[in-house]
């Protein structure tokens, strides 16, 4: 699921307590060695892990695992109940790649210099779109009640981040806490709120009531805010064969999610991500994750995006600060897309 990571961070600040608590350097020391001895040998093996479940935009995910698979590689993929304990399960040497987003990446190594290295985006922009009651424009919002799964979570974060660069004074909207995106979609079918963020495929479904509208798109306005990509362990990543063939299937994969919306929707549905969306509601929804540039069809892994992506998180309370955040270099390793990107004609540090 690729809009949870915010309200993870917190926990993960804590992920250091794994490298230095479970055994000390040497117990990390020994997992390092053993992984590393896989990635010599060539492993083919490529075990990915999730945290929180899946969703209609994940899609990609799965036809990247049917290339790496047609490719000759042994691809499995586990769902864990949270994100700190799929990115600890790669620390621990039991996954070797966290589909998760860059913020905790970084946040792993600043805290405890966590063996780890963002490799690639897969979630280029935001897939919430804040939806209101009809009545509501950009211009009349002074005193509405946006609902929220709470401070700092990603709903709230990309609402208020949208709404402030689309030119609105968000401290004349009213914060409220009612919870996840369905008892979001619930409280505003019911009037009980005015405004909320919901996820692009649930914004769908509401609209299709008559009740709401789409007032903006996350995604559109904010640009680049990365949400997921591949973290892998440093063994994993240092694999160059095995490493090169899992980013390149993914980002194959995005571009196919990019230009294939009725194959995108026939895997959505296989791997039962529609979530009882009709037909015509899978088409919208896939059309609203493209016009929101949602497929990171190039990596992004450039400096801007990255930059622009920590600038948000740094909105959040308890997480990363502009001082605390390790230099990029410590954390995101490049190689691997940019080699895809010249291999398609692209500079390299496209995004």
């Amino acid at each position: 699921m690729r809009h949870k990571w915010a309200g993870a961070v917190a926990a993960i600040s804590g992920i250091g307590l794994l490298a230095a608590g479970c055994g000390g350097a040497s117990t990390t020391g020994s997992s390092s060695s053993s992984s590393a001895a896989a990635a010599s040998s060539g492993s083919k093996a490529v075990r990915l892990i999730q945290g929180g479940g899946f969703d209609f935009s994940d899609a990609a995910i799965y036809q990247a695992m049917t290339l790496l698979k047609q490719r000759g590689y042994n691809v499995t993929l586990s769902n864990v109940a949270d994100p700190t304990t799929a990115l600890r399960s790669v620390l621990a040497g039991k996954a070797d790649v966290y589909l998760g987003a860059p913020v905790e990446a970084a946040t792993a190594v600043a805290n405890g210099h966590a063996a780890v290295k963002y490799l690639a985006s897969l979630a280029q922009t935001s897939d919430y779109e804040v939806i209101s009651l009809p009545k509501y424009t950009m211009q009349n919002l002074s005193g509405t009640n946006l609902a929220t799964a709470g401070p700092g979570t990603a709903g709230q974060i990309v609402a208020v981040a949208a709404m402030q660069k689309a030119g609105i004074d968000t401290g004349q909207i009213h914060q409220v806490t009612v919870g996840g995106t369905s008892a979001r979609v619930t409280a505003i079918l019911s009037g009980q709120v005015d405004l909320a963020p919901v996820l692009a495929p649930a914004a769908v479904t509401a609209v299709s009531t008559g009740k709401v509208k789409i007032l903006l798109n996350a995604g559109q306005v904010l640009g680049d805010y990365l949400q997921q990509g591949l973290i892998a362990s440093d063994a994993f990543a240092a694999n160059t064969t095995t490493a090169q063939a899992t980013v390149t299937a993914f980002l194959d994969a995005e571009r196919w999610a990019q230009a294939n919306s009725t194959d995108y929707i026939k895997t959505a549905t296989a791997n039962q991500l529609t979530q009882g969306l009709s037909a015509a509601e899978s088409q919208a929804a896939w059309t609203q994750l493209k016009n929101g540039n949602f497929f990171a069809a190039n990596g992004a892994v450039c400096t801007q995006a990255i930059n622009q992506t920590l600038g948000y998180s740094y909105k959040s309370p308890g997480g990363l600060t502009k001082a605390t955040t390790p230099p990029i270099s410590d954390w995101v390793d490049p190689t691997y897309v940019n080699t895809y990107l010249k291999a398609h004609g692209q500079p390299a540090g496209a995004c």
